[in-house]
Protein backbone atom coordinates (compact mmCIF):
# COMPACT_ATOMS: atom_id res chain seq x y z
CA UNK A 1 0.00 0.00 0.00
CA UNK A 2 2.72 2.27 0.75
CA UNK A 3 4.69 1.54 -2.73
CA UNK A 4 1.14 2.49 -4.13
CA UNK A 5 0.63 5.44 -2.14
CA UNK A 6 4.69 6.72 -3.03
CA UNK A 7 4.00 6.28 -6.86
CA UNK A 8 0.54 7.99 -6.84
CA UNK A 9 2.55 11.25 -5.35
CA UNK A 10 5.14 11.27 -7.77
CA UNK A 11 3.04 11.17 -10.75
CA UNK A 12 1.18 13.89 -9.13
CA UNK A 13 4.16 15.68 -8.49
CA UNK A 14 5.48 15.27 -12.06
CA UNK A 15 1.79 15.78 -13.82
CA UNK A 16 1.59 19.22 -12.49
CA UNK A 17 5.36 20.78 -12.84
CA UNK A 18 3.68 24.33 -13.70
CA UNK A 19 1.41 26.53 -11.47
CA UNK A 20 -2.23 27.11 -11.72
CA UNK A 21 -2.69 29.61 -14.46
CA UNK A 22 -5.88 31.02 -16.01
CA UNK A 23 -3.83 30.17 -19.88
CA UNK A 24 -5.79 28.83 -22.37
CA UNK A 25 -5.39 24.89 -22.67
CA UNK A 26 -2.78 25.21 -25.61
CA UNK A 27 -1.09 27.70 -23.16
CA UNK A 28 -1.06 25.70 -20.39
CA UNK A 29 0.42 22.90 -22.90
CA UNK A 30 2.85 24.98 -23.93
CA UNK A 31 3.95 25.63 -19.94
CA UNK A 32 3.91 21.73 -19.48
CA UNK A 33 6.12 21.07 -22.14
CA UNK A 34 8.71 24.27 -21.66
CA UNK A 35 9.16 23.54 -18.09
CA UNK A 36 10.57 19.97 -18.89
CA UNK A 37 13.12 21.30 -21.74
CA UNK A 38 16.71 21.10 -20.82
CA UNK A 39 17.97 24.33 -19.28
CA UNK A 40 14.17 25.18 -18.29
CA UNK A 41 13.96 26.95 -14.72
CA UNK A 42 10.49 26.98 -12.90
CA UNK A 43 10.71 29.35 -9.83
CA UNK A 44 7.12 28.62 -7.25
CA UNK A 45 6.23 32.21 -8.55
CA UNK A 46 5.26 30.33 -12.15
CA UNK A 47 8.25 32.32 -13.95
CA UNK A 48 10.57 30.40 -16.24
CA UNK A 49 13.36 31.07 -17.74
CA UNK A 50 16.63 29.58 -19.87
CA UNK A 51 19.96 31.21 -19.40
CA UNK A 52 21.27 31.77 -22.97
CA UNK A 53 24.31 33.39 -22.30
CA UNK A 54 26.28 34.22 -18.99
CA UNK A 55 26.95 37.64 -17.53
CA UNK A 56 30.14 38.59 -15.68
CA UNK A 57 28.77 41.58 -13.80
CA UNK A 58 26.76 42.15 -10.85
CA UNK A 59 22.66 41.95 -10.30
CA UNK A 60 20.69 45.02 -10.11
CA UNK A 61 18.80 45.94 -7.27
CA UNK A 62 14.41 46.41 -7.17
CA UNK A 63 15.06 49.94 -8.15
CA UNK A 64 18.31 50.13 -10.20
CA UNK A 65 17.52 51.48 -13.87
CA UNK A 66 18.87 49.04 -16.29
CA UNK A 67 19.13 49.03 -20.49
CA UNK A 68 18.25 46.10 -21.77
CA UNK A 69 17.30 44.93 -25.39
CA UNK A 70 14.03 42.75 -25.30
CA UNK A 71 11.63 40.88 -27.71
CA UNK A 72 8.32 39.74 -26.69
CA UNK A 73 5.73 37.35 -27.96
CA UNK A 74 2.66 34.91 -27.06
CA UNK A 75 2.87 31.56 -26.71
CA UNK A 76 1.10 30.83 -29.84
CA UNK A 77 3.78 32.83 -31.63
CA UNK A 78 6.91 31.23 -29.77
CA UNK A 79 9.56 30.71 -31.17
CA UNK A 80 9.59 32.75 -33.94
CA UNK A 81 6.84 33.92 -35.14
CA UNK A 82 5.22 37.72 -34.90
CA UNK A 83 6.63 39.97 -31.77
CA UNK A 84 4.18 42.58 -30.22
CA UNK A 85 7.00 44.33 -28.68
CA UNK A 86 10.77 44.77 -29.78
CA UNK A 87 13.44 46.83 -27.78
CA UNK A 88 15.86 44.98 -30.91
CA UNK A 89 13.38 45.98 -33.97
CA UNK A 90 13.49 49.84 -32.78
CA UNK A 91 17.16 49.93 -32.59
CA UNK A 92 17.47 50.96 -29.42
CA UNK A 93 17.75 49.59 -25.74
CA UNK A 94 14.85 50.83 -23.35
CA UNK A 95 15.85 51.48 -19.52
CA UNK A 96 13.83 50.81 -16.64
CA UNK A 97 13.74 49.49 -13.11
CA UNK A 98 12.76 45.88 -12.00
CA UNK A 99 10.22 47.51 -10.17
CA UNK A 100 8.67 49.44 -12.93
CA UNK A 101 7.96 46.40 -14.88
CA UNK A 102 5.66 43.13 -14.43
CA UNK A 103 6.09 41.03 -11.92
CA UNK A 104 8.13 38.28 -13.73
CA UNK A 105 10.42 41.36 -15.11
CA UNK A 106 10.92 42.36 -11.66
CA UNK A 107 12.05 38.61 -10.35
CA UNK A 108 13.95 37.87 -13.01
CA UNK A 109 16.01 41.30 -13.44
CA UNK A 110 17.28 40.81 -9.98
CA UNK A 111 18.73 37.41 -10.78
CA UNK A 112 20.02 38.32 -13.51
CA UNK A 113 23.96 39.67 -13.89
CA UNK A 114 24.81 42.59 -16.27
CA UNK A 115 25.98 41.10 -19.50
CA UNK A 116 23.56 38.33 -19.35
CA UNK A 117 20.91 37.04 -21.82
CA UNK A 118 17.82 34.87 -20.76
CA UNK A 119 14.82 33.86 -22.36
CA UNK A 120 11.44 34.39 -19.90
CA UNK A 121 8.51 32.54 -20.27
CA UNK A 122 5.55 34.51 -18.05
CA UNK A 123 2.23 33.00 -17.14
CA UNK A 124 -0.69 35.37 -16.94
CA UNK A 125 -0.41 36.05 -13.13
CA UNK A 126 2.87 37.39 -12.94
CA UNK A 127 2.43 39.17 -16.44
CA UNK A 128 -0.77 41.25 -17.54
CA UNK A 129 -3.04 38.72 -15.72
CA UNK A 130 -7.16 39.20 -16.98
CA UNK A 131 -6.26 42.57 -18.50
CA UNK A 132 -5.25 42.73 -22.63
CA UNK A 133 -2.63 45.12 -23.57
CA UNK A 134 -3.85 45.99 -27.08
CA UNK A 135 -5.01 44.09 -29.83
CA UNK A 136 -1.67 41.95 -29.53
CA UNK A 137 -1.55 40.57 -25.86
CA UNK A 138 -5.11 38.79 -25.54
CA UNK A 139 -5.96 38.31 -21.52
CA UNK A 140 -4.64 35.82 -19.79
CA UNK A 141 -1.58 35.71 -22.24
CA UNK A 142 1.42 33.41 -21.34
CA UNK A 143 4.51 35.39 -22.78
CA UNK A 144 7.40 35.03 -23.93
CA UNK A 145 10.68 37.28 -23.75
CA UNK A 146 14.25 37.06 -25.01
CA UNK A 147 16.07 39.36 -22.34
CA UNK A 148 19.43 40.69 -22.41
CA UNK A 149 20.74 42.84 -19.72
CA UNK A 150 23.30 45.60 -21.35
CA UNK A 151 23.97 47.80 -18.08
CA UNK A 152 22.81 48.78 -14.71
CA UNK A 153 23.62 51.69 -13.08
CA UNK A 154 26.02 51.63 -10.32
CA UNK A 155 26.64 47.80 -11.02
CA UNK A 156 29.83 46.28 -12.09
CA UNK A 157 29.97 44.78 -15.13
CA UNK A 158 32.61 42.32 -14.79
CA UNK A 159 33.20 41.06 -11.25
Amino acid sequence: MKLVAFFFACVVASVSAIKDTAANAEAKAFLEKYATEEGAVVKESGLMYKVLKDGAGGSPGLATPCSCHYEGRIAANYPDGATFDSSIARGKPSTFAPRQVIKAWTEAMQMMTVGSKWELVCPPEIAYGSRAKGERIPANSVLIFTMEMLDCQGVASEL
